[in-house]
């Protein structure tokens, strides 16, 4: 059964990274209003005569996985440690781009990303930058957004709360 609903504060989002997934983890930096997070679970529409095969709605839908998007506006943050991100692969150069081909999980090439939250931290096993990087430049104090794709591990975890 069920617990009583409460308001949920997770605490200050502390946002660290390890490249490549298995080394030591890094400060990247504080965020402005915590990390956004978008579970997105993978379907498949089962088609099928009953229904009007192509043409017609699903018999059943299929699940084939999940994988998470993670959103980050930082306001505080180590340019540095920002730099292993923009390398593009972990262990790579930031402004020179990593060997076209390349695979992530298998190539030990993706991070390891933690939310270190007070309450509720993720500690995702297996995350990729792999999306557009955004900071400003100029009088204004720099914000950097970054996002992540996570993805499962060889043992099948997307995440769990180990924070060392």
């Amino acid at each position: 059964m069920a617990g009583t609903p409460v308001v949920i504060v997770a605490g200050p989002a502390i946002i660290k990274i390890a490249a490549p997934a298995s080394g030591t983890l890094d400060t990247l930096g504080y965020t402005e209003n915590g990390a956004e997070v978008s579970e997105n679970v993978m379907t498949l529409d089962v088609r099928g005569d009953e229904n009007g095969g192509d043409a017609g709605p699903p018999i059943d839908i299929q699940y084939m996985g999940e994988w998470h998007l993670v959103r980050c506006l930082l306001t505080k943050y180590d340019e540095a440690i920002a730099d292993k991100i923009r390398a593009g692969v972990a262990g790579g150069t930031a402004g020179t781009p990593g060997t076209s081909g390349s695979l992530y999980l298998a190539g030990l090439l993706g991070w390891r990303l933690l939310i270190h939250s007070t309450n509720f931290p993720r500690n995702y096993l297996h995350a990729i930058f792999d999306q557009p990087k955004e900071v400003n430049r100029g009088t204004k104090h720099s914000r950097l957004l970054i996002s992540a794709r996570c993805l499962k591990n060889a043992a099948g975890v997307i995440y769990n709360a180990t924070t060392t």
